[in-house]
């Protein structure tokens, strides 16, 4: 067991990055999102959150929202979208910027953990009183 999955893919996918970083951009992160999503392996969600991070004041910026967070906000009525892509542009709308990075490193480990998929761990929730429960048939 490892302590995420495709770890070997995911290592070279970051070694190339790191290389082509160094190579084109002088070691540097670009602070452009095209720039950014053309890694390969790097997708809305990476570019989001490494912008998000590296370059916090960039007008680029956007909201990391990978499944996690796209149904935990839907399934708290936050937000009503069915793709992550229309969560982060709904999400945009109503969340302060000072919170878009913070958002994902908040409710991803919530969303794996308590707020699953399947069947949410509702008995264990901390904020259950302030969720809406949206789409959910079955709970633990």
């Amino acid at each position: 067991m490892h302590a995420c999955s495709f770890h070997g893919p995911k290592a070279r996918q970051i070694y190339a990055i790191g290389k082509r970083r160094v190579e084109e951009f002088g070691g540097e992160l670009p602070c452009d999102f095209d720039v950014v999503s053309s890694f390969r392996g790097v997708g809305p969600k990476c570019a989001n959150l490494a912008m998000g991070i590296a370059c916090p004041n960039h007008a680029d910026l956007g909201i990391s929202v990978d499944i996690h967070v796209h149904r935990v906000t839907n399934r708290w009525g936050l937000v009503q979208a069915p793709t992550p892509e229309k969560t982060m542009a709904a999400l945009r709308d109503i969340l302060p910027q000072k919170y878009w990075v913070k958002i994902n490193a908040l409710l991803v480990p919530f969303g794996k953990h308590i707020c699953t998929g399947a069947a949410p761990r509702c008995s264990t929730c901390p904020v259950l009183e302030f969720c809406r429960q949206v789409g959910v048939t079955n709970h633990r």
